[in-house]
């Protein structure tokens, strides 16, 4: 499918999800083979091995297309496709984890090493991170939590913020700064529980 420009992507994939929740092969077809590059390179920021990016980026299309009638269509498809992405991701990286405690103690240190390049405490103190700043964008009110997913769990640019969005850019930084105070709040007032 020829891109049209930023502001028909979401009604482009609104028309192509109706057609594949008709179950139309060739929605399901052009849905990946748009979101396919995309949601690999997205992927290989938490799974650095391209293999394991591959498995996950087919699980995650066969999820998608499973489950299509869950799609919310006030959403964009781009973001609910990520989003399973992300969960099959770290759900990998979990097993990955696993399989590393079950190595013998005398060989862990090497393949920790080899794997990750830290140890399983400096793993486990980030993935308490990033789920606290999930937790923390989820609380956000909506029109904050899609710009901060966005920008600080799928690492868009402002610009490509503003196309998916179809914003202003002035008004994508704004919420984006808005949404980081709110977080800052929300991280040195855990007890809170609730952006203001």
């Amino acid at each position: 499918m020829a891109r049209t420009g930023a502001k028909h992507t979401n009604l482009e994939d609104k028309m192509l999800v109706e057609l594949a929740l008709q179950q139309d092969q060739g929605a399901f077809t052009l849905l990946l083979e748009k979101y396919r590059a995309p949601l690999m390179a997205h992927v290989l920021k938490f799974v650095p091995v391209v293999e394991d990016a591959e498995d996950i980026c087919q699980r995650s299309f066969e999820k998608a297309f499973m489950n299509i009638e869950r799609y919310k269509p006030q959403y964009a498809f781009s973001t609910w496709l990520y989003n399973i992405a992300q969960n099959e991701a770290i759900d990998h990286i979990r097993r990955s984890k696993a399989t590393i405690n079950s190595v013998p103690i005398s060989s862990e240190r090497e393949a920790l090493d080899v794997l990750s390049g830290t140890t399983p405490e400096d793993e486990f103190i980030i993935d308490q991170a990033v789920s606290y700043l999930m937790g923390g964008i989820q609380s956000l009110p909506e029109c904050y939590r899609r710009v901060a997913e966005l920008r600080f769990i799928r690492d868009f640019a402002y610009e490509d913020i503003a196309a998916e969005l179809q914003l202003p850019l002035g008004t994508v930084k704004t919420r984006i700064n808005r949404a980081r105070k709110m977080l800052e709040k929300i991280v040195n007032n855990p007890a809170d529980g609730n952006a203001r």
